[in-house]
């Protein structure tokens, strides 16, 4: 009688249930970038890591709770502006401008942040 043929490793492996994670790319708006030169090196790495936890959590409600992701669009628009929390009183405003590209666009307080919506909309 023959001997069952031994599977390869190749054939043993299975797929993961669990989907890729996307990275978003993100775009520094001129004037933000001109600001942030102006901060502390300290705080700019602060912003700087907040920046790279949105572009890997983005998209994954549960992961948001830590960098504060708030949607800040209107009911029923399509305008996707977003903030996230820099400290008590600042906030980082974002857009996304394509299915990949966060686009950050300034850092504002909360009177600020309503402005920026104003003009935005």
């Amino acid at each position: 009688m023959p001997k069952p043929k031994k599977r390869s490793r190749a054939d043993a492996a299975e797929s993961s249930g669990a989907r890729s994670k996307k990275l978003y790319s993100a775009h520094l708006a001129e004037d933000l970038r001109s600001e942030l030169r102006r901060w502390p090196k300290p705080d700019r790495a602060r912003v700087g890591k907040l920046i790279q936890r949105v572009q890997e959590n983005f998209g994954n409600p549960h992961l948001h709770s830590g960098t504060g992701i708030r949607d800040l669009s209107p009911k029923g628009s399509r305008l996707s502006v977003y903030e996230c929390r820099i400290g008590k009183g600042l906030r980082l405003i974002f857009t996304l401008e394509s299915p990949g590209l966060l686009y950050f666009h300034t850092i504002a307080n909360h009177d600020e942040v309503r402005r920026f919506l104003k003009s935005f909309l």
